[in-house]
């Protein structure tokens, strides 16, 4: 089968299983609501009787952020973990859907339901963290040795340059080689984690192996599957940055540039169950033509 018609294919599947867009997110709302409302809350209290409160909304005051931050030193192990905290979560939850997703793709039920939804997302979730703590070594691996090796060679290009020309370029280049490396790298992952779903396997050392010969033998393939969905994602960005320039910022319009973001945002869980629906009819092409 050709890569068009897969991703064609791919493309249904995606369309008929939308609604796990919307499920993804309500799990994304929930979790920024989470995120944010602790800080919301402690900002709220401190303007709510103070003139500052009205600065804020004309226009964010940092200094007054700082009183209040200075007021809540006591909150310290709170205030240093603002940020790896709300990281190691989105990291969780990522993991956690993931499973959901590639699982209700491979459900042949044109409907599923949000039950359906998490119940593979928790009997997935242990496998697919076990990939995870794979891929960050092999991330590690190729980020730490092979990028850096990659520099060096270029400083042996750029370091007697007679002009800045060879330093944009050699700059270009890192940054074109390092986001190939991490698309392959990221949709090597993927088909491992959709092999786990087909084979119900737990055993995700071999199933990293196994999928290293699966996708490097029919590797354009892939990668080509993976490249389309990617313009996909590119294309919906691209609509969102134009309605969103034309979408007044102010006045009532401005509830109407929300539901635009949050529209953006659904776009944004589509092409991400695309791409495990192109990676899904991949494998299940590869099983049949091998029966």
């Amino acid at each position: 089968m050709t890569i068009g018609r897969l991703f064609k294919r791919s493309i249904n599947s995606t369309l008929t299983k939308s609604r796990i867009a919307v499920y993804l997110w309500l799990f994304n709302l929930l979790f920024s609501l989470l995120i944010v409302a602790p800080f919301y809350f402690m900002i709220r209290n401190e303007t709510s009787s103070s003139l500052m409160g009205d600065q804020l909304i004309r226009g964010f005051d940092f200094l007054l952020l700082g009183d209040i931050l200075t007021k809540y030193t006591d909150m310290g192990a709170l205030l240093s973990g603002s940020i790896l905290i709300p990281v190691l979560l989105f990291i969780t939850l990522s993991i956690f859907v993931n499973g959901g997703i590639i699982g209700r793709l491979f459900d042949e039920t044109e409907k599923p339901s949000v039950k359906d939804f998490i119940s593979d997302s928790a009997r997935y979730f242990f496998r697919f963290f076990r990939v995870f703590l794979i891929s960050c070594v092999v991330y590690g691996l190729i980020f730490g040795l092979l990028y850096r090796l990659v520099g060096e060679l270029l400083k042996t290009w750029t370091k007697n340059a007679g002009s800045e020309w060879p330093l944009i370029w050699s700059s270009n280049i890192k940054f074109l080689i390092l986001l190939l490396l991490f698309s392959i790298v990221r949709m090597f992952f993927d088909y491992v984690r959709v092999r786990l779903v087909i084979e119900d396997s737990r055993k995700t050392i071999r199933a990293t192996l196994l999928t290293f010969s699966f996708v490097f033998t029919r590797f354009f393939k892939a990668w080509g599957l993976y490249i389309m969905a990617g313009v996909v994602t590119l294309v919906f960005g691209a609509i969102y940055l134009v309605g969103a320039k034309i979408i007044p910022n102010s006045g009532i319009l401005f509830a109407l540039l929300l539901i635009w973001q949050q529209l953006y945002v659904i776009s944004k869980m589509w092409t991400k169950i695309l791409f495990f629906s192109g990676e899904l009819h991949l494998f299940k092409q590869v099983e049949e033509s091998a029966v």
